[in-house]
């Protein structure tokens, strides 16, 4: 099954980076169009090259959820801004296709003269996306800007003369500024967009890039969608669902809670259970990851994603529906949500074991809250979905442990080498 269209993942994807800080809106997108622009221009890579180098610069901040760094990420002096930098290049690296160049993103906050020390064959490609990241945050503070004027004394220090001279001749030929100032770009980059083409593959691997960067924010939160969509692909083989409804139960667990891009970390990682009012915000995150997903994906998994908190009685949210409007795929993906919820471990609370999490979800579906059949299910064959969970989580939790630790070696080595 096509789940999504390449240009639908790539609409995703803009529309959730624009959620990650109000400061930063289209910015991924208009540093893309300029990178996009000055490559054409230069005419030395092929076709595909470009577009994987545009959506590298569309992603360049994909690491950009410390509110510290946000900060100074938007001052055109930028220090010590590392921790986004590595964090979207170990995404790109060890968690999407773009594995290849993913060090484009690690050095666009690196100083031209210090680039050129490291020998790194992304050299210039490193530097046109520090250039281009910085004429944009110009652009977001002054409505007129003079290149000349704003960069030529850092020249051969902050930007290389060769990535300036680019981006001068690229605007004289494309109309880059005039364009990003009325937004006339947007045409543009939509068709640049409509372009790319990935392989089924790619496509989950990107769709799954973009979750767990989100997640990073909070590693509860990491574990917890990780844990959710092993639970409900067990669940839905156990039921014997079809294969159709096994895949979109799949990539609806994958997907909900993207949302939660929007929700404060001071929610998501409240060491206590949250107040009436930080759970209205916190159940916000299903209007977004509505927001975000519908008109890009699969109607199907639309609906389970965005209905994981609804109850076959009606007193769920956000929509109330009720058993009669519930599928099956949507009604697993209810309980896989909260045995992974209790499975985890919480700033303050323990994982729960086995007696207490078969109880809890037993007393829901007495009272008319969860699929009896479901609970019935996971009741039945608990040690079997647990131990298949972690079978075949362990590579992925791997991942995401040998990530932290190699952002604590890079932050390391950058705070010495600069």
């Amino acid at each position: 099954m096509d789940i999504i269209s390449s240009g639908n993942l790539v609409n995703i994807i803009r529309k959730t980076l624009n959620l990650i800080d109000g400061r930063l809106i289209h910015h991924g997108e208009r540093v893309s169009y300029i990178i996009n622009k000055m490559l054409t221009y230069e005419n030395r890579y092929k076709k595909d090259e470009i577009l994987s180098y545009t959506i590298a610069a569309l992603l360049h901040d994909i690491g950009a959820y410390k509110n510290e760094e946000l900060d100074k990420m938007v001052q055109f002096e930028t220090t010590n801004v590392w921790g986004h930098s590595i964090y979207g290049y170990l995404f790109l690296k060890y968690l999407s296709p773009l594995h290849n160049i993913a060090e484009i993103v690690l050095y666009h906050h690196l100083d031209y003269n210090k680039l050129i020390k490291l020998n790194s064959p992304y050299e210039a490609l490193a530097g046109y996306l520090n250039l281009a990241d910085r004429i944009d945050v110009s652009l977001m503070y002054h409505e007129d800007i003079d290149v000349d004027k704003l960069f030529m004394e850092y020249l051969d220090t902050k930007f290389s003369k060769k990535a300036l001279d680019l981006f001068k001749e690229a605007d004289k030929e494309y109309h880059i500024i005039n364009k990003l100032k009325d937004n006339t770009y947007m045409n543009e980059l939509n068709q640049i967009f409509g372009e790319v083409s990935f392989a089924q593959d790619e496509k989950e691997a990107f769709i799954r890039m973009l979750i767990y960067s989100i997640d990073f924010r909070s590693e509860y939160t990491v574990m917890h969608t990780i844990t959710t969509v092993s639970i409900a692909d067990e669940i839905g083989i156990l039921r014997g669902i079809n294969e159709y409804e096994r895949e979109i139960l799949h990539y609806g667990a994958l997907l909900h809670d993207i949302g939660k891009i929007s929700t404060p970390i001071s929610i998501l990682e409240a060491p206590r259970k949250l107040t009436e009012e930080e759970m209205a915000i916190m159940k916000n995150h299903v209007l977004t990851s509505e927001y975000i997903l519908k008109e890009y994906i699969n109607p199907d998994i639309l609906e389970i994603a965005i209905s994981h908190h609804e109850k076959i009685d009606g007193s769920g949210y956000h929509r109330g529906l009720t058993v009669k409007e519930l599928t099956i795929p949507q009604k697993i993906l209810a309980v896989a949500d909260i045995v992974s919820a209790l499975c985890g471990k919480r700033s303050y609370k323990e994982s729960f074991d086995k007696e207490t999490i078969l109880t809890i979800i037993k007393n829901d579906s007495d009272k008319g809250k969860l699929c009896p059949d479901t609970v019935e299910c996971v009741s039945a064959h608990f040690d079997e979905i647990m131990d298949n969970v972690n079978r075949n989580t362990f590579e992925t939790l791997h991942i995401y442990a040998d990530i932290k630790k190699k952002y604590n070696d890079l932050n390391e080595k950058f705070l010495s080498f600069t």
